[in-house]
This record gives C-alpha cells, structure tokens and sequence, in this order.
C-alpha cells in the first residue's frame, strides 16, 4: 500500500506521542520506504504578556522560537532520522492547529498525513474530522495504543467505490505483511421491524441479500478473491461500535476505510463513516485512503476562501 506514497507528513507536538509515531513510521518505511518525510510541528499563537517577554526575549521574536524548536526536534530524533533513506525535513509553522496543517498540505503536497490520536481529551475529536473532510491526501491516524505489528487488517464495505478501494489497499497490505484480510459490513433492519427483533428466518434473508450484493460489489470493481465478510446488525444505532466490537474480535492491528469525493459545493455534507473514523478511539491505526487526485480542488477552494 504505502509504496504509492512516495512523501509522509509526520505531525510532532512535542509530548510522548511523538516516540509513538515515529516509532510506527518507521516501522512502516521498513516495507514502503517513501522518497521524502516531512516532520512538522505547530506552534499555536496565543499571545504573550509583555513583562513575561522581557523575561523570555528568546520567544518575542517568531524566528528565534521556530529555530529553538527545530533545534529540540532535531535533538530529539536526530537518531532516528538518520535510520531513514528518504531525504527528511523539518517544518514549523504557527497558528490555529487546523488552519496551520490545511495550510501545510497545499505547500508541501504530501502523499500521506500521518498523525498521533490521544484519547481522553474533551473535543479532540474535532480536529481528526476537520482533517479529513478537507484533507486532500491520506490520512493515518497512529493511536497510544499501537503496536509496531500487522497482522490482521479490517475493512468496513459499504458496497461503495470508496469502499471497494479500501479494499484493494487492504489486499495489498496482507499481501506485504503477510497479514489476514477481515470483511465487514454494518446493516440496519427497515425502520418497521422495530421494536421487534428480527427472527432468525429474517436475518438469514438479510444474510443472502447482502452476500449476493458483495458478490457483485466484488465482480463490479474486480476485486478477485476475499475473505468471508461478516454482516453486523447495527442495533444501538452507531456503527461505528459494531466495527469497534469486531475489531476488538479479530484483534485487529489496522482498520483501512475510503474517503468519498466531494466538490466544493459538498464540502458540508459528511462522509460519515470516514468522519467516525477519526473520532473515534478504536486502539489501533485507523487509515483513511483518499484518491488524492480527487480531493485536491476541495482543500484548494477551501483556503482560496481566507
């Protein structure tokens, strides 16, 4: 999979995360080396008291800070960026989080975002679904939890084209990894069946009709052989926890979704399981595949606004 991303943008914030996703960075180039790794680092304004300036003059001036950063993150990682064989740079850039990394993506031009999700922070989740509604590249989402394995690989189908390559990235992982594909599609019952509980004479219908539509889902996009999918009701109303659920099943190390296109006059409307996605806490890697050639006009028109 990541062979076709030639340049990673590596968020860095300066915490304990940072050892965590490079760490898994460099697990992955160890298969997929890119060309090129930009590491980046926002330093979000705030404003600064004048007495405490005068006590700090090294942080008065914008340049003397982002050199100091540079600096630590360099000091830092110098040793691992040596290990990798891509030439490696490091960006700081200021301003809101969100803004700065949309900004950053339009300048570099990367092929794959990777970025740490931290869990327990009220609202984090707004700054993952803001990223991939606009971002017009991939994104990979490296939890605290993550290990620095591949062996299963899930993909939740929704019969889609987005879905189908999802799908194909997936194939292609197991194949590098020598992993185990896991199917997944989440349903829900027609609104009258409820509050009834679908026999099991209806969920094994349910079970033929949707196996006959992945059987022409797999024939439309020629996807070749795969692996027996399971079919989730979705009972609580959120499907994202049926996935949850069978992630946590098939101890799953990465759980790969496709991205829809959307134009401009879209952007408003959500994809809603590639934005679930990247609020939710699933433990593992979360990857978000986007056709970057589609998604491109999308983050332009966005920062053509400002």
């Amino acid at each position: 999979m990541m062979k076709s991303f030639k340049h990673w943008m590596i968020g860095l914030d300066l915490t304990n995360m940072d050892k965590i996703i490079t760490g898994y960075a460099s697990f992955l180039s160890d298969m997929n080396a890119p060309d090129r790794i930009t590491f980046f680092h926002i330093v979000e304004h705030t404003g600064i008291d004048s007495e405490l300036q005068d006590l700090f003059p090294e942080v008065k001036d914008k340049e003397p800070l982002k050199t100091m950063i540079g600096k630590e993150l360099r000091k830092k990682y110098g040793s691992l960026l040596k290990g990798f064989t891509p030439d490696v740079d490091i960006v700081i850039k200021e301003g809101k989080p969100t803004k700065a990394i949309l900004s950053l993506l339009e300048e570099e031009d990367p092929d794959l975002l990777i970025l740490g999700k931290k869990s327990g922070y009220e609202g984090e989740g707004i700054l993952p679904r803001q990223i991939v509604k606009y971002a017009h590249c991939s994104t990979l989402f490296v939890s605290e939890n993550t290990h620095y394995n591949l062996d299963n690989v899930l993909v939740p189908v929704t019969f889609s084209k987005a879905s189908a390559r999802a799908v194909k990235q997936g194939k292609v992982l197991t194949v590098q990894y020598d992993a185990e594909l896991h199917l997944q599609h989440v349903y829900e019952y027609p609104k009258q069946f409820f509050p009834y509980i679908p026999s099991e004479k209806y969920a094994e219908r349910m079970n033929e009709y949707l196996q006959k539509k992945l059987d022409k889902f797999r024939e439309k996009y020629k996807l070749g052989k795969l692996p027996e999918c399971r079919f989730s009701v979705n009972e609580d109303g959120r499907e994202i926890n049926q996935i949850y659920d069978y992630a946590l099943h098939t101890q799953t190390d990465m759980i790969v979704v496709g991205s829809k296109r959307k134009s401009s006059t879209a952007a408003l409307l959500t994809d809603s399981l590639a934005d679930h996605m990247a609020e939710y806490h699933f433990g593992c890697p979360a990857f978000i595949y986007k056709e970057k050639r589609e998604h491109s006009g999308l983050l332009k028109s966005l920062l053509d606004q400002d």
